[in-house]
């Protein structure tokens, strides 16, 4: 018998697949929503007598191995590492696994988890964190365990050196964003005097970490991030892995409810205070991926929200995602605290009691809505709530929930239900490319392309991750979209992982009302014009506008420097020499 077989026979295909889909029993099969592909009625069947799974819809099928190719997106030897773990096997020829990529950068985030977690426990260099957190913190020693917490000393290579005796490359250490460069260009750790929060994968393996601060910053010329987060690497794709999943998706699966809040200690505690079907996302702000990896085991998630701007636009974002994916969506509102955390150093039963109690997401956007209109029954009010309601109601799933929210928004706002009905339908039907073409037409008399690229980069962590790399300040015309460049670019630099308050730090850095105003208006319309675009989309079009803003800038040089050369004449033939080189290198 080989490895292989005795993998399978150790292994049953409907207990390894109800690790990651909600399974319902079909006669003598299995069947729920296939992960592969988008549907409502479930066509994915397990079927345990031949150890196989197989969907009708879209015609994938096979056995173990090749679930776990296609759920981790893995090849075969990753699938096969995964399973034989998973089985207690250990694989033949393993000095042969040992030189896999992925398995040394595995490797090295272990090793580092360890020895984070010895720092924190067994050294006076991680005495004072380790009483911050039990003392401030109120975790206890079996939580620090459980979630294995580290600490990083100040020392700028200890880390570093401790991995090259290991037998680790600088270059791999980077890889995983370990180790980085300082401005003198030598290698450096990453995280330096930072609790540490290892960050596991779906697959029960350290992915990368999350790093926060705790003590004061006593220098005025630099403020370090609160929080800073590994770098997306091939082990850490930071838009599919959900802080704490590891922990919690049997206590998800078991209460049919999985509950995201912002942040590790929010996780943590939470769990501590015995709600531990609570996830958060890990470095980046929620995204499509990681609803669908929740989907997989409930189709009821919770969001915990604060009520102030940030909360609404996160509450908004959050309906996005889940109606598009016919998730029922619900909100869980702190009112006595900033955040979870911070609820449960108060009383653990105020957030127990109100993660058994969250209202409709929908219910609780509308209010907020109405609440930021609340003067009210004038027309423009109206019309703004209007303008908010429509595109969510749009994306409801269940006819009745629609038909509800038509009649209650007509009602309210004193308006007939066809107009409410009308604009439904305009949601539903999104203009073509041509029309849109000539809504961007029209929509350049308020904004300028700057203006647009700024807003996506703004808006949409990937669209920054994917082109700022690529911008410079110079190659903007606008005064304001330079200043504004400059403060997105300081934004990035600092790795706020929530869109929200990615957005109010902008605007809280923008020197006047009016400066603030404009803003608004700017990130209003632009959502306008994203909405109907998918994710996709919205980045292939920031990169067009990044190559007009490239040729542009370059077309503005060559001016300048023909300008240069005809003034300059005869006269300096070194001179005209430079400036020709310089004018086929713009070319």
């Amino acid at each position: 018998m080989d490895q292989t077989d005795e993998i399978k026979q150790k292994i049953d295909v409907v207990d390894l697949i109800s690790g990651y889909l909600t399974l319902q029993k079909a006669g003598r099969n299995w069947r729920a929503n296939c992960p592969f592909h988008q549907e409502k009625t479930p066509s994915f069947m397990v079927t345990p007598d031949k150890q196989i799974w197989y969907c009708f819809g879209c015609n994938q099928g096979g056995d173990i191995f090749s679930f776990i190719e296609k759920i981790e997106g893995l090849d075969f030897v990753g699938a096969l590492h995964l399973l034989a773990d998973r089985a207690g096997i250990i694989l033949e020829r393993q000095n042969i696994v040992q030189k896999d990529h992925k398995t040394r950068l595995y490797a090295i985030t272990e090793i580092a988890a360890k020895f984070f977690h010895y720092i924190l426990l067994q050294t006076s260099v991680g005495r004072e964190a380790l009483r911050y957190l039990l003392e401030k913190r109120k975790l206890t020693e079996e939580t620090i365990e459980k979630f294995n917490l580290g600490y990083t000393s100040h020392q700028p290579v200890l880390l570093r050196d401790f991995l090259s005796k290991k037998g680790y490359s600088e270059k791999e250490m980077a890889e995983v964003g370990l180790i980085t460069k300082n401005t003198d260009g030598r290698t450096v750790d990453k995280f330096r005097e930072r609790i540490i929060f290892p960050i596991i994968g779906i697959n029960g393996k350290i992915a990368g970490f999350g790093g926060r601060i705790f003590k004061e910053n006593n220098n005025p010329k630099f403020t370090p991030p609160k929080y800073l987060n590994s770098p997306q690497s091939p082990i850490y794709d930071k838009s599919s892995i959900l802080y704490g999943l590891d922990r919690a998706k049997e206590s998800i699966r078991a209460k049919d409810m999985a509950i995201i809040v912002e942040g590790y200690l929010d996780v943590i505690s939470s769990h501590q205070a015995g709600v531990d079907n609570v996830v958060a996302a890990s470095g980046t702000a929620l995204t499509f991926e990681q609803v669908k990896i929740l989907s997989r085991y409930t189709k009821n998630i919770a969001f915990c929200f604060d009520t102030d701007m940030a909360g609404l636009m996160a509450a908004k974002r959050a309906l996005e995602m889940t109606k598009s994916e016919d998730i029922a969506a619900k909100a869980i509102l702190i009112k006595k605290a900033k955040d979870p955390d911070e609820l449960i150093q108060k009383n653990p039963s105020f957030w127990i009691d109100a993660s058994e109690h969250p209202i409709d997401l929908v219910e609780f956007y509308y209010q907020q809505i109405s609440e930021k209109n609340k003067d009210g029954q004038d027309l423009a009010s109206k019309k703004s709530i209007a303008s908010e309601m429509i595109p969510i109601i749009a994306r409801v799933a269940d006819p009745i929930e629609k038909s509800y929210w038509l009649k209650k928004i007509s009602q309210d706002l004193g308006t007939d239900e066809k107009y409410i009905a009308e604009a439904l339908q305009k949601v539903k039907n999104p203009p073509t490319r041509e029309t849109k073409k000539e809504q961007s037409k029209s929509q350049e008399i308020i904004l300028s392309p700057e203006e647009i690229l700024l807003a996506a980069m703004v808006l949409y962590g990937k669209v920054r991750e994917e082109i700022l790399s690529s911008i410079k300040e110079d190659y903007f015309t606008l005064e304001k979209t330079k200043n504004l460049y400059k403060i997105v670019e300081a934004c990035h630099n600092q790795n706020i992982a929530e869109e929200a308050v990615f957005l109010a730090t902008i605007k809280d850095n923008l020197d006047n009302f009016s400066a603030k105003q404009e803003f608004d208006l700017a990130i209003f319309l632009a959502q306008t014009f994203f909405d109907s675009l998918s994710p996709n989309d919205i980045t292939k079009d920031a990169k067009f506008l990044v190559d007009q803003l490239v040729a542009n800038y370059k077309k503005r040089q060559r001016q300048l420097i023909e300008r240069e050369i005809v003034q300059i004449g005869k006269d300096d033939k070194q001179k005209t020499k430079e400036l020709l080189k310089k004018l086929q290198e713009l070319i």
